[in-house]
C-alpha cells in the first residue's frame, strides 16, 4: 500500500494529500525528518541505508529519517521513524530543532525538520530499513561525508553543512 503524505506549498502549508509515487513523480512539496543521534561518549550514529530502500539504496544517511505522513506533524514523524527505524522509544520533548530546511532539489523537494536526540541506551536497528550503523566523532563524520562522498546520501551532503553550523553554535553557547 502506497503511503499517502501531505503535498505542501513554499510557505510549508498543507495544500492536499496524494501518495508517495505521486509526490516523487510528480516532484511535489512534501515533509521529512532527520534526526542526529549523539551517544554519551560523544560518538554521532550515521546509519547505511537497507538494499532495498527505493531511495539512497547502501547511502550512508543521518542517524534516522523519513517522510512525515498526511495529518502528522513533524516530531510525531520523528518519534514513529526512531521506533521504525532503531527500536527507540522516546517522546516527543526528548528532541531538539537544530535547523529547518526548505524544498530543493537535494532534498527531493523536502521541507525538512533536522533534530537531534541524545541517546544512551543500546540502539537495535531494523535490517529491513537500515543495513548497519557505525558511530563517528564529529570530526570523523565530517571527514567521511567529504571524503567518501558518493557513498553519502545527497540530502545528508547537502543538510550536513547546516547541522555542522547548528551545533557549533549550540556548543558555543554552553
Amino acid at each position: 500500500m502506497d503511503e499517502m503524505f501531505d503535498v505542501v506549498d513554499l510557505s510549508d502549508q498543507v495544500v492536499g494529500q496524494e501518495t508517495r509515487s505521486f509526490v516523487h513523480e510528480r516532484g511535489s512539496f512534501h515533509r521529512a525528518v532527520h534526526i542526529m543521534i549523539e551517544r554519551p561518549s560523544g560518538y554521532w550514529v550515521l546509519q547505511q541505508r537497507a538494499s532495498t530502500k527505493d531511495l539512497d539504496p547502501f547511502l550512508w544517511t543521518s542517524s534516522c529519517s523519513g517522510h512525515v505522513d498526511a495529518g502528522e506533524s513533524y516530531l510525531d514523524s520523528a518519534v514513529r521513524e526512531c521506533m521504525e527505524e532503531l527500536s527507540i522509544k522516546v517522546k516527543k520533548d526528548s528532541f531538539k530543532e537544530i535547523f529547518r530546511c526548505s524544498p530543493c532539489k537535494e532534498t527531493g523537494n523536502e521541507f525538512v525538520r533536522i533534530y537531534k536526540l541524545f541517546y544512551q541506551r543500546e540502539i537495535v536497528f531494523n535490517p529491513l530499513e537500515i543495513n548497519r550503523i557505525k558511530n563517528f566523532t564529529f570530526l570523523e563524520m565530517k571527514e567521511f561525508i567529504e571524503n567518501f562522498s558518493d557513498e553519502v546520501s545527497l540530502s545528508l551532503r547537502h543538510l550536513f553543512a547546516y547541522i555542522q553550523n547548528s551545533l557549533l553554535d549550540e556548543r558555543s553557547l554552553s
